[in-house]
């Protein structure tokens, strides 16, 4: 690629492209009208966020973070329980607010490890 001159004024877009990025390239337009330059960039600080899933209660174990009342909270303890009225109950001890207790089946929006992010979705 050359290098543009001093007294030039434009010409440098591509070498800070080519300079920054992980990798980067040129692809040309359907019709022949212009192109598109696409880069990659390498973020080594950035972790991915913990995928959320959902799950049945009885599946959810002690260090994993559930969705509960609007907010991520990580689950400190998990015990199994029954209702008055007979059915299976799971009680999860949570590291905020009070114990969340729910029948075994119900689903819950889980993810492992990792401190639990900030979210604005709706509670289930």
């Amino acid at each position: 690629m050359p290098a543009p001159g001093e007294e030039e004024t434009g010409g440098r877009g591509l070498l800070l492209v080519e300079a920054l990025a992980h990798r980067w390239g040129v692809d040309e337009r359907e019709g022949g009208i212009g192109k598109t330059v696409w880069v990659e960039l390498k973020a080594p600080d950035l972790l991915a966020e913990p995928v959320a899933r959902e799950v049945a209660a009885v599946m959810v174990r002690q260090g994993q973070s559930v969705r509960a009342w609007g907010e991520w909270r990580a689950v400190r303890s998990v015990r199994s329980e029954q209702f008055a009225t007979g059915g299976p109950a799971i009680v999860l001890g949570l590291d905020e607010g009070p114990a969340l207790r729910v029948h075994a089946t119900e689903p819950l929006t889980v993810r492992d490890g990792g401190a639990p992010a900030p979210d604005t979705r709706p509670a289930f």
